[in-house]
Parts: C-alpha cells; structure tokens; sequence
C-alpha cells in the first residue's frame, strides 16, 4: 500500500537540508505515495524548489492575537503542526533540522505514526542547551529513527541518547543543479582572463572566510592570474568588507553575494576552498566536487572528511594551521597542473556515490518502501 508521508522543515529557503526535502517529495509524490511538506517559517513564503503539483505545501501561521509574543507564537504553531499531522493522519512523518525536530516530536505525542528525525548539525542538537538533555531524551523516546549524515554523528548520539535507532544517511548530489534566482554570471563579475579560487556559504564566524582571505594574500603576489571570490551574504559581510579595503585587495576579492546559478559558478571556478571550523556534511564541497573542482578544506570533526579523500581527491588540512595551512594548499594545488587535473578528475566520481537515486534508496529502505 502506498504510503501517507508529511515532512516538516522550516522553510523552503536555499539550505541543504531544504534541497533533501524537496528531492524526497518531488520522488515520492511521483511514486503516487501521498506527501504533505509543512513549512513552520510563518513570515515570508520563499520556495527556492520546485515541487511537484502533487506536493500539498502548508504554512504555519503566527498567533493572530500576539503575533509578536515568541513564547505564544511558538504555542500556536505547535497547536498548528499537530492539527495539520492529524489531519493528514500520515503512516511516516519526517522532519529536518534540531528544533522543528523537537517540534515535531512534541505534536506527534500520542498520534500512530512512524515518527523520524533528521539532524544535520555536529555535534547533533548543538544548539539545545545541555541542561535539558534529560528532557530531550524523554521526548526522543517515542521517536522511531533519527537520521544523520555521518558516522561519528551515529557514535555520538548512540552514546548520548542510548536507546535510539540512528541510521546514517548522507547529503545527495543533485547534478546538474537547477537554477533559481537571483541570477549573477560570472563573468560579470570577474574578468574571462582571470582563473578563479571559490568559496561559498553564509558570511558567519564558523565558515572563516578571514581566515580563507588572509591565506590568500599570502599567495596572491605569486599569482597575479587567480583571484578569489566568495559567495554568500551574512552577518560577517561588513567586517570582510573592511579586510578588503585595508588590505587594498578589493581587486583581486570579490563578493557578488547570494546566487541562484551555483552550477555556472562552479563551471566557472578552477579551485574550491572550505574554510569551515564546524561542518555537518558541507553541501558545498560536494557539489563542488560533482562539478569536478579539485577542493581543499579544513578537516573539520565531520563532513570533509567523509568526501576527501586526502591528495587522491582534495587536500584536507588541519584546522589548527589556519591560513599558513590553507595557503599551503592552495600554493601545492595551484602550482601543480597535473596534481590539480588528477584531483578534479578523482573528485567528480563522488556523482555516482552520492547520486539521487543511490540516496533515495537509503530512504526508501527506511522507510520500507
């Protein structure tokens, strides 16, 4: 019998953990099962994926007497959520990301369905306060699967939470990605001459994009033909600013901001660069690895490291080194045409490994589809 699926994320914004959601709807709903996505993100109603017309897509709203009271808009949505799950009556429900995760485990208290947390972060659940871990595992009790994306995430909550079934599935590679707005091409940005080292992320401390800037100034005296750009917007963007202005390399750094048309950029690009202190499963490394880009990255505790294997396909290179490490690796990558065409050519076999159908099978076996 075809299933009743309802997946709850928080809102259909560019995210890894939005792409997976769409993905497993887009399949499922093509397979005749029944699925329901429920956003909990009440303000603005951005989609960035395209569903299927057989995906129902629901919002929650805020409370509309206290509509800037947190503590009762919080109450509503949960009030909400289990409403729409009931409704629904779904044989699986499925929801990503910590704490629509503990919302979805609070409204499916007391309702029959098979009930599965995606977590994403390292360590998982970083952002709940450790003083409420015994609450958490109370609630996690009647959770069915949690769902991680590497193997040191499964050791971790197996140690953390004993008694949980945890399963390891990985981020899936879309390729070709799809376009979305806002559209930037390069080359209006950068000149066709110049080759081009790529970043890409949220403008936040943990990605250390000054840290990925200053290993550039260390090589970009030797060369004058690569510069660098970073992709993304965030709190940080004004502080990168002003490391570009003193350091005098707004022509040579560039921030074209948020883009849609990842896949022209990575087309563009002739090196990848992860700057990351803490990753789960960095999206951005594998698509750039499906694009056949050689990649460095920092060995953060997971992700990285479950992509690269080190100088076969990409450079990883210990955190503590910082940009004396990073500009190392840059030099040895970027001074090495061969070393540099062998690690592209290594990378782009991550398509297969991480294909959307090869992914989806993982699922489906969760799911016993």
């Amino acid at each position: 019998m075809k299933k009743n699926i309802v997946i709850v994320v928080s809102a259909m914004n560019m995210g890894g953990a939005q792409r997976v959601a769409s993905v497993l709807s887009n399949h499922w709903s093509q397979n005749e099962y029944v699925v329901t996505l429920i956003s909990t993100f009440s303000r603005e109603k951005i989609n960035h994926f395209q569903l299927n017309k057989d995906v129902a897509l629901k919002y929650l709203s805020n409370n509309p007497f206290f509509p800037k009271n947190k503590a009762w808009n919080l109450v509503w949505k949960l009030i909400q959520l289990r409403k729409l799950i009931k409704r629904q009556n779904p044989d699986v429900v499925i929801s990503f990301l910590t704490r629509v995760n503990i919302a979805t485990a609070l409204s499916t208290i007391g309702i029959q369905s098979t009930v599965i947390l995606c977590e994403r972060t390292w360590p998982p659940f970083a952002t709940l306060s450790n003083n409420f871990f015994w609450m958490y595992r109370i609630l996690f009790k009647d959770v069915d699967k949690i769902i991680v994306q590497t193997e040191k995430s499964k050791a971790w909550l197996s140690q953390n939470f004993p008694g949980s079934t945890v399963r390891v599935i990985p981020n899936l590679l879309v390729y070709p990605l799809p376009l979305h707005s806002p559209l930037i091409v390069p080359n209006s940005v950068i000149l066709q001459n110049k080759k081009v080292i790529l970043a890409s992320g949220r403008m936040h401390k943990y990605k250390q994009f000054d840290v990925l800037i200053r290993a550039f100034l260390q090589i970009k005296d030797k060369y004058p033909d690569w510069d660098l750009v970073i992709l993304g917007d965030g709190e940080e963007r004004d502080s990168l600013n002003l490391m570009l202005v003193d350091f005098d390399i707004t022509d040579r750094v560039y921030f074209p901001g948020r883009v849609g048309n990842m896949s022209e950029w990575y087309e563009r690009a002739d090196l990848f660069v992860l700057s990351s202190i803490v990753e789960g499963f960095p999206n951005v490394l594998l698509e750039a690895m499906g694009y056949g880009l050689p990649c460095i990255s920092f060995d953060c505790d997971t992700g990285p490291r479950d992509m690269i294997q080190d100088g076969v396909n990409g450079i990883l290179v210990n955190p503590n080194e910082k940009e004396l490490g990073l500009s190392k690796a840059m030099n040895t990558i970027i001074s090495n045409e061969k070393f540099r065409s062998n690690i592209a050519n290594n990378s782009i076999l991550l398509r297969d490994k991480y294909s959307v159908s090869n992914i989806i099978q993982k699922w489906n076996e969760v799911l016993d589809v």
